[in-house]
């Protein structure tokens, strides 16, 4: 289970053409899993939704916006330039 925020792997992905395309995959920490599960409930309480952006993807003038899926078994948000993902409880 990876403990911090700098350990990393790498996701493969095709492009339209489908040519292969690298992009890091970040390992989130469980407390990071267990502050966003919170967050994720506090929204559904108060009947909110949210969106997310990558700052890098906002910066370098890509595609900004993040596909975030967040349920008690894994976390992935997914960017044009990376993936951050959990898996497993982080109780």
């Amino acid at each position: 289970m990876a403990s911090a925020n700098t350990d990393t792997t790498t996701t493969f992905l095709t492009d339209a053409s489908g040519n292969v395309v690298t992009a890091p995959t970040l390992m989130l920490s469980d407390a990071d899993a267990a502050l966003l599960r919170e967050y994720k409930k506090f929204l559904q309480r108060n009947n909110l939704r949210e969106a997310l952006y990558c700052n890098s993807c906002w910066t370098g003038e890509k595609h900004d916006g993040c596909e975030a899926h967040v349920t008690s078994s894994a976390i992935l948000i997914k960017c044009r330039c990376k993936t951050r993902v959990h898996q497993g409880q982080s109780f």
